[in-house]
């Protein structure tokens, strides 16, 4: 039998800048890996005449797009996520602690389909303001979002968070037994479903904490102390048979919304000429690869279906419809996708259809042809200065 697959017990923290304020972590080198990738990408979809912008609004475009993605990612995880908080006021004393939940990120994080609706509102509006093509951004916009799903999908795996449902026996109970468990089952040490599981651990830190500093009070360990990663292999040790087996869900989906979905984008830019249509394209793929990985992902626990008669609220609603919260969203953007498409292939469009050459220019080649240019080594040619929607010299102006 192959061995379970064993989570990689990084410390989240790569180096601390300042002490206990500023750090740079794995989940936010994601991020910036992802927009720095997002600004090539940009870059080479305006100069191969894809993106219809001016080569100085493709830095614009990437700031406006951090932008939406954060504020529409965090508030879309507190109305999706905290919705019994914040709305129906759960759990919560008064309406500053309700406002509290908007700019708290480190209580929760943010939500991918909120991402979506905020990066496409700040996309529309900069791109009204700069009387730019809002179905072209959109389709040069979702060149970059697989990969960045992707990236972030190693972020949570490396945080061990977001893990998957257990595994069950055939009578539906958690497998804890490594020998029982398949080889692609997953021990998370940031397990906190399993409350048993969890308070183990934390009494074999405070052990191993002890041992290394004999006489300090018991009640002022420090909670750095505490944390499950990077977790000693003697503590694993010691707790690992309390631990039940999950699905690893962040690699599923880091393969099926990151990976698998980069690759159909980019296949089908090849084959779609009217602009919006790789957009929509996106937005339908993203909720087909998604609606089966929930199946195997651990539900938030506010919100799990399976406690609606406890929870009340969103899991009473969302346990009503059959559906995770993920699921749920899902199927709202393939309607907005298909919805979308259908308004697309309907109206008459002032906007020139892709060429042949947009459509299959190659991203490695030119962007490593340029890269001079791009770290600032070398000057652009004057022909990169103009903007790609240019008239002819000899064009007559227009009545």
């Amino acid at each position: 039998m192959l061995a379970l697959l064993e989570h990689p017990n990084l410390d989240p923290v790569i180096f601390w800048v300042k002490k206990p304020e500023l750090a740079l972590r794995w989940y936010g080198l994601m991020y910036v890996l992802a927009f720095t990738a997002g600004y090539l990408i940009f870059r080479w979809l305006q100069k191969s005449g894809y993106l219809r912008i001016k080569p100085e609004d493709v830095t614009n475009y990437i700031i406006v797009g951090v932008l939406g993605t954060f504020l529409g990612g965090r508030i879309g995880y507190v109305l999706f996520y905290q919705f019994d908080k914040l709305v129906l006021g759960k759990g919560v004393a008064d309406i500053w602690e309700r406002l509290r939940l908007l700019y708290a990120v480190w209580d929760g994080g943010m939500s991918f389909h909120g991402g979506v609706f905020g990066v496409v509102l700040a996309l529309y509006l900069y791109a009204r303001k700069k009387k730019h093509n809002f179905w072209n951004m959109g389709d040069a916009a979702v060149h970059i979002v697989p990969l960045g799903v992707a990236l972030v999908r190693i972020g949570n795996f490396l945080n061990g968070e977001l893990y998957g449902r257990t595994i069950a026996d055939e009578a539906g109970k958690p497998v804890y037994d490594a020998d029982k468990l398949p080889w692609y089952a997953m021990k998370f040490p940031t397990e906190h479903h399993d409350q048993f599981a969890a308070r183990r651990l934390r009494e074999a830190l405070e052990r191993d904490y002890l041992a290394a500093h004999p006489g300090v009070d018991p009640d002022k360990i420090p909670l750095d102390a505490l944390q499950p990663l990077p977790l000693k292999p003697e503590v694993w040790g010691q707790v690992e048979q309390f631990f039940p087996g999950r699905w690893p869900s962040q690699l599923v989906q880091f393969l099926f919304e990151g990976v698998l979905l980069l690759l159909l984008i980019w296949l089908l830019r090849r084959w779609f000429k009217r602009p919006g249509e790789v957009g929509c394209a996106f937005l339908m793929g993203y909720a087909i690869f998604r609606i089966p990985a929930e199946i195997i992902r651990q539900p938030d626990s506010q919100i799990d279906p399976a406690k609606a008669a406890e929870l009340g609220g969103t899991a009473a609603f969302l346990h009503a419809l059959g559906l995770t919260m993920g699921q749920f969203l899902s199927v709202v953007i393939f309607l907005w996708g298909v919805g979308m498409w259908y308004y697309i292939r309907r109206r008459i469009s002032s906007e020139a259809d892709y060429s042949a050459q947009d459509r299959r220019s190659g991203f490695l080649r030119e962007t490593l042809r340029d890269l001079p240019e791009i770290v600032g080594l070398r000057k652009p040619k004057p022909a990169d200065t103009k903007p790609t929607e240019s008239k002819p010299a000899d064009a007559k102006p227009s009545a």
